[in-house]
């Protein structure tokens, strides 16, 4: 049973939030210059927001999900000197993420720091593709971005300012898409050695498609890796083929056996994987539960968010009811195969189905 700040989690996520002008000024400044968040990928649109009972949440807010964020019952407030999130008759404090110094400055090529790095919450998230070789109906990267490789030299600058940055430190690296044309593929590997050997002492995960010939585990472990995601994303195969033809090819069981072998190279709760709640009936998202869950994986629940650049502009999110639900039967599943859902990392359950515990399991910025 969730608790009443759990609930009101998963109503942010599916119905958006609606920013008062006291704190838009309380977070923009007086003139407004500052932005209330760095959205980019159709998941982390929203305002980023530390809730009580460090409940983490990423709001999508009208400015990029007009789509569906219409007159929302939720509100987030500034009043004597403190944020609160209004839900009807229910209010909790809160407190919402910074936007990074590093955003407003450039490296010595003039090139901003945040086409190379984003922070939400605690990890930077680097992309060495910009847009992507796919085009998945239900992400932006490929329709917002033109496809071109990225200086290594550069991501490893900005991973190292957003590493000391004054504002939001990142604690840890997520190397993740777009995925690279096969000819770019020695290319994303060495990416992902010179970023591990440029930070030993720093977590590197890497979220990438297990594209035949890209990711091999135990380089990437002896590299010094952290953690992979390979993200199954749809369990039904007919959704998958008409949502996100590129990954359907790769093949629902060339992508578990590819969790399967990861798992045994890496060991236990280093591997995780994401599905899509609402995009596909729910049963078969608990089914892809259950497949990972059986291989050792840590699935993650990621609600569907509609971005407004992507053929999925009109679809329609889903429901408190259908999270809950979806929630909630997948802790069960995963609990039978001794599995807890993902991530580990408590901030970045942000835009996940995730929830602060007193088991131990998951770590990061306590309460």
């Amino acid at each position: 049973m969730l608790k009443p700040v759990e609930c009101l989690k998963v109503a942010l996520m599916a119905e958006g939030i609606e920013v008062s002008t006291e704190a838009r000024e309380a977070i923009m400044g007086r003139d407004f210059l500052e932005p209330l968040t760095l959205a980019d990928y159709a998941s982390t649109s929203g305002i980023g927001l530390r809730l009580v009972d460090n409940v983490w949440v990423n709001a999508p807010i009208r400015e990029y999900n007009p789509n569906f964020v219409d007159k929302p019952i939720h509100h987030l407030l500034y009043e004597d000197g403190a944020f609160l999130v209004s839900s009807g008759e229910f209010q909790v404090k809160a407190q919402p993420v910074p936007i990074p110094a590093y955003h407003k400055h450039t490296n010595r090529l003039g090139e901003k720091y945040t086409s190379y790095a984003i922070t939400h919450t605690d990890r930077v998230r680097i992309s060495p593709i910009a847009g992507c070789a796919f085009t998945c109906q239900f992400c932006n990267s490929p329709y917002k971005y033109r496809y071109r490789k990225k200086s290594i030299e550069g991501l490893i600058e900005a991973v190292t300012v957003a590493l000391s940055d004054p504002v939001l430190p990142a604690r840890h690296v997520l190397i993740s898409g777009g995925t690279p044309r096969p000819e770019d593929y020695e290319y994303e590997n060495e990416v992902y050695r010179q970023v591990c050997a440029a930070f030993p002492n720093v977590e590197v995960d890497v979220m990438m498609v297990p594209s035949p010939g890209l990711l091999d585990p135990q380089a990437l472990l002896d590299s010094g890796v952290n953690e992979l995601a390979i993200n199954l994303e749809m369990y039904n195969e007919e959704y998958s083929r008409r949502f996100m033809p590129g990954k359907w090819k790769i093949g629902r069981n060339q992508v578990l056996a590819f969790i399967a072998k990861a798992v045994e190279i890496f060991g236990g709760n280093r591997i995780r994987s994401l599905l899509l709640v609402g995009l596909e009936p729910v049963e078969d998202t608990l089914r892809g539960v259950e497949a990972l869950a059986q291989r050792g994986c840590e699935p993650v629940l990621s609600p569907f968010r509609p971005d407004p650049m992507t053929p999925l502009r009109h679809f329609k999110p889903p429901s408190v009811e259908v999270l809950i639900d979806a929630y909630e039967r997948s802790v069960e599943i995963a609990g039978r195969f001794g599995v807890r859902l993902g991530p580990k990392c408590v901030p970045c359950h942000h835009n996940t189905l995730s929830f602060p515990d007193e088991s131990g399991y998951y770590v990061g910025i306590s309460a």
